[in-house]
């Protein structure tokens, strides 16, 4: 391939030296060298940032044992011509980054007029400065995919348990792997360039400045042409989008003819994962090695990019119809259950191509958020094995074997990587064939077909059911259907972009706090359609009660709560309704399992549905299509709805701050509060619903007494 200008790359100029760190403890002590050695300037810009962190984790020194903000305060105070700029996101409100900037911080920066920080917000509300990157005096400069933030530090073995991973809550956190860069020559003034476009920043020339690299650091290539590729969005409909990584991504994997090789956290984009599809097709295309987290660090992230990226690696094992696909997890070798959180962002191609910085493969990343990547093209520096060199040292690292080691190991298979990693990984506990980003059953596999987009009734098809069953109430019953059936087409569009891109949930609940404030109108219906798109996401609907109790308080919490569950209740049993006695979605188990439960307490009308509510027999969301599709009438569905779903929302409305309490602050104070709130809750209910079977007449069986 041939990088082109404003296509692949926005700057191009030289590194003379550049080096590349496969671990995130080797770009934090190169920082630590560096930084007190800052005579002119220090940028930092970065998605997260946390003063508290100590960049030295394994050596017993004055300087280990100074947190980051220390540091950048001692250098400002010794050196009053030093210019510190700090340029850090601003996230929503409810969306943190893992960032925490102490008050001791702030409150020394405020004495001291050459060190600044700048928390500044994307211009979408939707977006964020995703972008990681140190410039030191305008001659080096550290990029890659690693922020100067808590729960980063990993060491090059990542075991199971280390006394470095603390982090600075006094928390113990799981292995990490990252990938980073650190260059000086003339691209370093590119990245400044850069900054100051973006940022506006009033940043003068420096003249003379002495040359700086870290010490223990080798050179991995010199005199290499270094493309700066970005992503930004702009508001401004008359100033046009920059795409440049999506493009590198597509043309390098377009291109590629031996071997492609991907360190990812996320893979989530439909055109890459079609291009992979092609090279996997191809009689004669390269071999395909990707190396991911076995499972993303919090639930939302689970649910969502861990959803996507289940489906598209899925997609690719399908596909593969050579056997060139090889999907791994590296875990700690002293304990394979311990999986790394794989956070690197990088691709290599034939041996040749190279991009790493700050961009996933995904919708947001390759579309609004704010990154930035080097990109490099081996045969234009003076060493044109360096990218050859950095895949063999990254695949012998996750393999646990010394360069010269993997070397042997793959030329005993005639070159081939992937069947090396075969190999090695029956014998190598540190390194699995990946099966499922998420863990099993943690989604109904109705759910995840649903997601797929690829079951939705036909229009005709609704139209021959409705026809069918009730042919002369078919005029009157399309003016209300139809519209109802548009509105849900929406809310699917709306999921599928959700589910198919990965837009952050925390920051949509930030923009409706925010509207709160000033539109609490538009926040009220923002919310109850939050609650439609969470029926299709969860399978109860706990989640977004508690979410917007503590958004809302109690009182609106209840009352947006009632109205979104109610309206979206409503939505999916007209949809039953109109699948009435359809037998489509009989293919799923647990839509057969409800529909069986459902026929047999259907003669208890208002009961049924009131004990159906109170001891739920699936995911919300089909329980109310199947009490549409076995004939529940309306007024039993509203009566019974109100009265047997009003305990529970106004139950963990109240007690939402007890139920968030068990994940934020699991102590045994909380958790037995939790528990005692359970039990107490599972008990009336249980009284109550024996109670309610007495007075109706309904056996277990369903049954008549």
């Amino acid at each position: 391939m041939i990088y082109k200008q404003n296509l692949h790359y926005e700057y191009s100029s030289t590194a003379s030296r550049l080096s590349f760190f496969t671990y995130s403890g080797a770009y934090y002590s190169a920082l630590a060298d560096i930084l007190p050695q800052a005579r002119h300037r220090i940028l930092i810009v970065g998605w997260s940032f946390d003063d508290r962190i100590h960049l030295l984790r394994d050596k017993n020194t004055d300087s280990a044992k100074m947190e980051l903000g220390e540091l950048l305060i001692s250098a400002a105070k010794e050196n009053p011509s030093l210019q510190i700029t700090l340029c850090i996101w601003k996230p929503p409100s409810l969306f943190s980054a893992g960032q925490h900037i102490s008050r001791k911080f702030r409150k020394k920066l405020r004495r001291l007029p050459n060190i600044t920080l700048y928390q500044i917000p994307a211009e979408s509300a939707f977006a964020s400065r995703h972008e990681k990157y140190v410039v030191v005096d305008d001659v080096l400069a550290f990029l890659g995919g690693i922020d100067l933030t808590k729960n980063r530090w990993d060491s090059q073995d990542h075991p199971s348990k280390s006394l470095g991973r603390i982090n600075p809550d006094g928390e113990s956190y799981g292995p990490y792997h990252d990938t980073h860069t650190v260059f000086s020559g003339s691209v370093v003034k590119d990245i400044l360039s850069m900054a100051v476009a973006k940022f506006h920043f009033n940043l003068p020339s420096i003249n003379n400045a002495d040359e700086l690299w870290p010490k223990d650091v080798p050179v991995d290539v010199e005199n290499a042409q270094v493309m700066i590729s970005l992503t930004r969005s702009s508001p401004d409909a008359a100033i046009p989008d920059v795409n440049q990584i999506k493009q590198v991504y597509h043309d390098m994997i377009a291109y590629a003819k031996d071997c492609i090789y991907i360190e990812n956290q996320y893979f989530s984009n439909d055109i890459i994962t079609d291009l992979v599809v092609k090279s996997l097709r191809s009689k004669d295309g390269p071999e395909v090695i990707i190396l991911m987290p076995r499972e993303l660090p919090d639930m939302m992230g689970r649910m969502t990019m861990g959803l996507n990226a289940s489906m598209h690696i899925a997609k690719l094992k399908k596909n593969d119809l050579h056997g060139r696909l090889g999907f791994y997890n590296p875990v700690s070798s002293d304990n394979p259950d311990v999986g790394f959180l794989v956070h690197s962002k990088l691709l290599i191609t034939d041996s040749r191509y190279i991009t790493i910085g700050s961009a996933n493969i995904s919708q947001r990343s390759f579309s609004f958020d704010d990154e930035a990547n080097i990109s490099i093209d081996a045969t234009k520096t003076q060493d044109p094995q360096c990218a050859k060199n950095l895949e063999e040292r990254l695949l012998a690292q996750h393999c646990g074997l010394k360069i010269e080691e993997w070397q042997a190991l793959v030329k005993q298979h005639n070159g081939s990587r992937l069947k090396a990693l075969q190999e090695r990984i029956t014998l190598w506990e540190g390194l699995v064939e990946g099966k499922n980003l998420m863990a099993p059953h943690s989604v109904p596999n109705e759910i995840l077909d649903y997601f797929d987009m690829g079951l939705s009734p036909q229009p005709e098809e609704v139209m021959h059911t409705m026809t069918k069953n009730n042919s002369k109430g078919f005029i009157f019953r399309t003016k209300k259907v139809w519209a109802l059936l548009l509105l849900t087409i929406v809310i699917l569009g709306i999921v599928f972009f959700f589910a198919r891109t990965d837009i952050d949930t925390q920051q949509i609940l930030g923009t409706i706090k925010n509207l709160n404030e000033t539109r609490p109108f538009i926040a009220a219906l923002l919310t109850i359609a939050t609650f439609w798109i969470a029926m299709l996401m969860f399978v109860s609907i706990t989640v977004p009660i508690v979410a917007f109790a503590a958004l809302h308080g109690p009182w609106l919490g209840i009352l947006y709560s009632s109205l979104g569950i109610f309206s979206g209740a409503a939505i999916f049993y007209v949809l039953g309704l109109m699948m009435h006695n359809s037998k489509r979605f009989d293919r799923y188990n647990v839509v057969r399992r409800v529909k069986k439960q459902f026929v047999k307490i259907r003669p208890y009308g208002f009961w049924a549905v009131v004990i159906s509510r109170m001891v739920p027999s699936g995911p919300f969301m089909v329980v109310n299509m199947v009490t549409g599709m076995v004939g529940f009438r309306p007024v039993h569905f509203i009566t019974g709805s109100l009265l047997g779903l009003m305990p529970g929302i106004i139950t963990f409305t109240i007690f939402g701050e007890t139920i968030r309490n068990i994940f934020t602050d699991p102590g045994w104070k909380n958790i037995l509060l939790f528990i005692l709130l359970l039990a107490a809750y599972f008990g009336i209910m249980t009284a109550v619903v024996s109670l309610l079977k007495k007075i109706s007449g309904i056996k277990k069986n369903g049954a008549k007494k």
